[in-house]
């Protein structure tokens, strides 16, 4: 069996934070409009919810904090604090942790900014996705680009100088200059970090409804979507941030942590509605619904919904997975000392066909996707499963 419960091994914890002022046309997540009256009732729910988790496990050490939504930023700042000083109560909180906020450029109040950093926060990730207001407005977005560069010349003002953009390509109706140009605004910017996510279509969302009606612009197509994704690695090398991972750009020694302990397959702890876990060689899910969620936090109970054994092929091929989508890649000595077989013992034949077509490449230690590879990733994924 795999190693999978190091205690000594410091952990990532995740706070959902699930309200939003309107749900945007793409989104699938757990997310509520309108529910701010709620925000106290759920924040006293997620710090019960700590407490219980964290009888469970131990004050473990926790290098990385991330609160995530839905919008974080429509919490007060005394909210944020009261979460943040819960979490330093009840695990080890790293002096040095890294606590990220995502945040919609268009809820960010200065007052609040300056008490999230007072609490602690020292990194912000901001929803921007594209720079024409068109597109914007199409998503369901509430803000406008010129709220996100309000956004950034706020938070530099408060001084946070970790700051992340979210953008998305393949939009309906986005050209290719369109793209270029939105990479062009975000990077004179002069952040330390850009991530660059290819549009996923969710069923069920109103994006898909549109799109299935042919009430929106088509998607573009597959060989446009390849030139976007060339011109994000393109334009990002040119201004100075390194490609680390596969939808990420950063200034050297910048990248996220806390992404990179899911990416290596450590051990994070996630509080809230629908939030999940891999801990002790589990994984679980909270219940997704917010009604529901409340009702179990009132309760006592710890919100549980899901919980299943992680066997050692799902932990060998998830370690493959999310490993080689760093540019690093998957380090071959930490994984035969993990699962006692290298990956070349256990998909030998796959593998090397994927090396002698280009698409995997063994340097120094590790086994990464080249750039072709990284292009079909998901191609080179269903070969190992």
């Amino acid at each position: 069996m795999p190693r999978c419960d190091n205690r000594a091994e410091p952990i990532a914890l995740y706070l959902h934070i699930p309200f939003c002022v309107q749900k945007c046309a793409y989104c699938d997540f757990a997310s509520y409009p309108n529910r701010q009256g709620d925000m106290a009732r759920y924040c006293q729910a997620l710090m019960g919810q700590m407490a219980r988790l964290a009888a469970r496990y131990g004050r473990r050490r926790v290098a990385t904090v991330f609160l995530g939504g839905g919008t974080p930023t429509l919490l007060p700042g005394e909210a944020v604090a009261a979460l943040l000083n819960a979490a330093r109560a009840h695990f080890d909180v790293a002096m040095d942790a890294e606590i990220t906020m995502e945040g919609n450029p268009g809820t960010l109040r200065t007052e609040d900014v300056r008490a999230y950093r007072a609490a602690g926060v020292n990194r912000f990730s901001l929803g921007a996705q594209a720079a024409q207001d068109g597109l914007l407005c199409a998503l369901g977005r509430i803000h406008r680009w010129r709220d996100v560069m309000a956004g950034v010349a706020l938070l530099r003002g408060e001084g946070f100088d970790n700051v992340n953009l979210d953008l998305i390509f393949g939009l309906p109706g986005q050209t290719l200059a369109q793209w270029r140009e939105t990479l062009s605004q975000a990077l004179a910017l002069r952040l330390r970090h850009l991530s660059c996510y290819s549009l996923e279509v969710e069923e069920g969302t109103p994006l898909a409804r549109s799109l299935a009606e042919g009430r929106c612009a088509p998607l573009p197509d597959e060989e446009k979507e390849r030139a976007m994704y060339a011109a994000a690695r393109a334009m990002a090398a040119e201004a100075g941030l390194g490609q680390y991972e596969i939808s990420n750009f950063t200034e050297p020694g910048w990248a996220c942590r806390h992404n990179l302990i899911y990416w290596r397959c450590g051990e994070y702890l996630g509080l809230g509605c629908a939030a999940h876990s891999h801990m002790a060689g589990e994984r679980f899910g909270a219940v997704p619904d917010l009604d529901v969620y409340l009702e179990a936090m009132d309760a006592g109970e710890d919100g549980v919904c899901e919980r299943a054994r992680v066997s050692a092929r799902e932990a060998r091929f998830e370690t493959m997975m999310l490993g080689l989508r760093l540019t690093e890649g998957v380090a071959l000595a930490a994984f035969a000392a993990r699962f006692g077989q290298s990956p070349w013992q256990v998909w030998g034949r796959a593998l090397a066909s994927l090396t002698d077509r280009g698409l995997l490449a063994q340097q120094g230690g590790f086994l990464r996707l080249t750039e072709r590879g990284m292009d079909i990733q998901n191609s080179v994924l269903v070969e190992l499963l």
